[in-house]
């Protein structure tokens, strides 16, 4: 994992904290939204407003329904591409 992929890993997981609750040490980039984090549709809409606000960016619905792990999020944020 490069760095820039870490910074944005530990913003991503500072804010599943802010809206979740769930503690940063236990996000992975492994971890499902909804079967690992528990996760439930509208708190994943919150999360990816703050998403789209801290990064300054504009994720897609298209794009939102098809990440579903943290580390795709990631390599979103980081590619542009939603990964394999």
């Amino acid at each position: 994992m490069t760095a820039v992929q870490s910074d944005t890993l530990q913003a991503l997981k500072e804010i599943v904290d802010e809206v979740a609750g769930v503690p940063a040490e236990d996000i992975t980039p492994e971890s499902s939204f909804i079967d690992d984090l528990g996760m439930d549709s509208l708190t994943i809409v919150s999360l990816f407003v703050l998403i789209q606000r801290r990064f300054g960016t504009d994720v897609p619905n298209a794009v939102f329904d098809r990440l579903t792990t943290v580390g795709q999020a990631v390599a979103y944020l980081e590619h542009g591409e939603i990964p394999a």
